[in-house]
């Protein structure tokens, strides 16, 4: 499915965020993801619970449904569910059908997000979460602000593509983050395994105004920014200030540095989720001075909804897939498409090893 190859969605033996922590209560909410209705809420412990969530009966969503002691009961004719997906009670009789159960989908609560694994359930290892205090979210140095949930209006890749070319960044951004020309500045690009970076440095320019009003400096500034991907949804970027400095070598003083983190998770073919977190090391008590920024913040990712929209609609009403035209700001992002490729691929093919040897034993 565009902008991967024919028939490719989403890998599902992967950790995706979820929810925030403080929107999953003891009033379920209900999540798509992966083409799938999750339904999540608290047990009286505090432990998150997410279902499969959709009633087996009828097709009611568990998501819209109440929870009852500990588990959920459908909003529709009772047919009640325990956190391990089994069902405890149907209202209308005593015996309870075999087939009368939902997934129970592993959970893992980090910092403030709520991350699923969708695969297989002994498959899930919490391991291959990216680790909190490296990618600098428990970082005593900076402030982190959070919360920040936007409904995309698009497919997921679009989203990954985003922020894989930056080069955008003058022209939709330019009143708000825009600073530096993206398009001729040298980009130092890192791979691994599960991860794509890229790298830029500015000299002497003029200071974005979003930030220029933040550190109430409107003087000529060098700029480091940078943004690592961990397969399959988390971007981790810094965003790095200090006043020009007269030498080619040495930035001037430090104004301030930004830790950014965008998290993209997979709705429906056409939709996804979107996680938006900032760190800071400057103002780091003055909680209205976050507020503000999360708020400036917001209205840059409004843009980004808003290009995801227009570019989402435009291939709605194309008869074929299109096949676009690349240029050569696109190198990253046509090394992380391959990068997801190769991750659904993979799982595709061990998903068709599995059932041959599960014929062979059979």
């Amino acid at each position: 499915m565009y902008p991967l190859g024919k028939g490719l969605f989403a890998a599902r033996n992967q950790w995706y965020i979820a929810a925030w922590s403080k929107d999953v209560t003891r009033d379920p909410i209900e999540r798509w993801i992966l083409n799938e209705p999750i339904a999540l809420y608290r047990t009286r412990s505090g432990a998150v619970v997410a279902l499969e969530g959709r009633c087996p009966h009828r097709h009611f969503p568990l998501g819209k449904s109440r929870v009852v002691d500990d588990n959920i009961q459908c909003g529709y004719h009772g047919i009640t569910f325990s956190p391990d997906g089994s069902c405890v009670r149907v209202p209308s009789q005593n015996a309870i059908p075999a087939r009368c159960a939902v997934k129970a989908y592993p959970v893992v609560e980090l910092w403030q997000w709520v991350w699923i694994w969708m695969g297989p359930p002994d498959a899930a290892d919490p391991s291959r979460i990216p680790d909190h205090l490296a990618i600098g979210l428990s970082d005593s140095a900076y402030q982190v602000d959070g919360n920040s949930y936007h409904e995309v209006p698009g497919r997921y890749m679009l989203m990954h593509d985003n922020l894989f070319d930056l080069t955008h960044f003058p022209y939709l951004h330019q009143s708000s983050i825009a600073s530096g020309d993206f398009s001729s500045a040298k980009e130092i690009r890192g791979q691994g395994e599960n991860w794509i970076s890229g790298q830029f440095e500015f000299k002497d320019i003029d200071c974005p105004p979003i930030y220029a009003d933040m550190f109430e400096y409107h003087g000529r500034i060098n700029r480091d920014f940078g943004m690592k991907l961990f397969l399959p949804c988390l971007h981790v970027g810094y965003d790095h200030f200090f006043r020009a400095s007269a030498s080619t070598e040495q930035h001037g003083a430090l104004l301030g540095k930004l830790s950014i983190y965008h998290a993209i998770t997979p709705a429906t073919t056409r939709t996804a989720h979107y996680f938006f977190a900032l760190g800071r090391t400057f103002k780091r008590d003055d909680a209205e001075f976050g507020r503000s920024l999360m708020k400036g913040i917001d209205a840059v990712i409004d843009e980004d909804m808003h290009a995801t929209r227009e570019i989402e609609s435009m291939l709605g009403h194309m008869d074929a897939e299109p096949q676009d035209l690349l240029l050569k700001s696109d190198t990253t992002c046509v090394l992380g498409r391959r990068m997801f490729e190769k991750m659904i691929r993979r799982e595709i093919a061990q998903a068709f090893a599995d059932k041959d040897t599960d014929a062979v034993q059979a």
